[in-house]
């Protein structure tokens, strides 16, 4: 009977051993502390600097595995002002940043000139621009009699792209009437004015409208 006892105890006792080790508490497995920084511009394609440093990343586009902690960045985009700003990153959260980026371009400029020939009866204008622009029209209004009667000239280029400089840096002048149809000169009609009305856009950045209005007395 004593022996019988002895081994109901002992299987008792294995068998709470053996429940003791499969209830065993594991210990949770480490959590991830770092962050997410989710990136937008408008407009998207601009580098993404991190702490001054070149991700090699684009808008839209993610950044993993931060650690909490504030990060300065930077956005850069050809003709657009480089944007800076500041983000907090908290832990296993994902943060987002949209940045409107501005025009880095200034507004379009035209440097109007003019020369004589045949013993002054004759004018030529030139033009000047200061950045890359597509042109959708030119309208000239300007005398042909000392009567004061005027005609409209109208050169329609349907957004042709006309860039300030050449290769080497150097502007590029550019002639109305144009030199590839035909005539060179308006004939002069002096003590009258010229009117000159540029219509198009930038070729670069937000790409925005211009009209530009120029009067030349001879």
């Amino acid at each position: 009977m004593k022996n019988l006892i002895l081994l109901c105890l002992s299987i008792i006792l294995l068998n709470f051993i053996h429940c003791s080790e499969d209830n065993s508490v594991n210990p949770p497995p480490a959590q991830n502390q770092k962050g997410k920084l989710v990136v937008k511009s408008n407009p998207p394609g601009a580098r993404i600097y991190l702490m001054g440093t070149d991700t090699g990343k684009n808008t839209p586009d993610s950044l993993l595995d931060l650690e909490p902690d504030i990060y300065d960045l930077f956005l850069y985009l050809q003709y657009y002002d480089t944007a800076y700003f500041s983000v907090k990153i908290i832990e296993n959260l994902t943060t987002s940043k949209e940045i409107t980026l501005q025009d880095g371009l200034p507004f379009v400029d035209i440097v109007l000139d003019y020369i004589y020939a045949f013993s002054g009866d004759s004018v030529k204008f030139s033009w000047l621009l200061n950045q890359d622009v597509l042109i959708d029209s030119i309208i000239i209004e300007r005398p042909i009699t000392t009567s004061g009667n005027y005609v409209t000239d109208r050169y329609i280029y349907n957004k042709e792209l006309f860039v300030w400089n050449d290769q080497f840096g150097n502007p590029i002048k550019y002639f109305l009437p144009p030199s590839n149809l035909g005539a060179n000169y308006y004939p002069r009609v002096e003590g009258f004015t010229y009117w000159f009305n540029f219509y198009g856009q930038k070729a670069h950045g937000v790409m925005t409208s211009f009209h530009l209005f120029f009067s030349q007395e001879m």
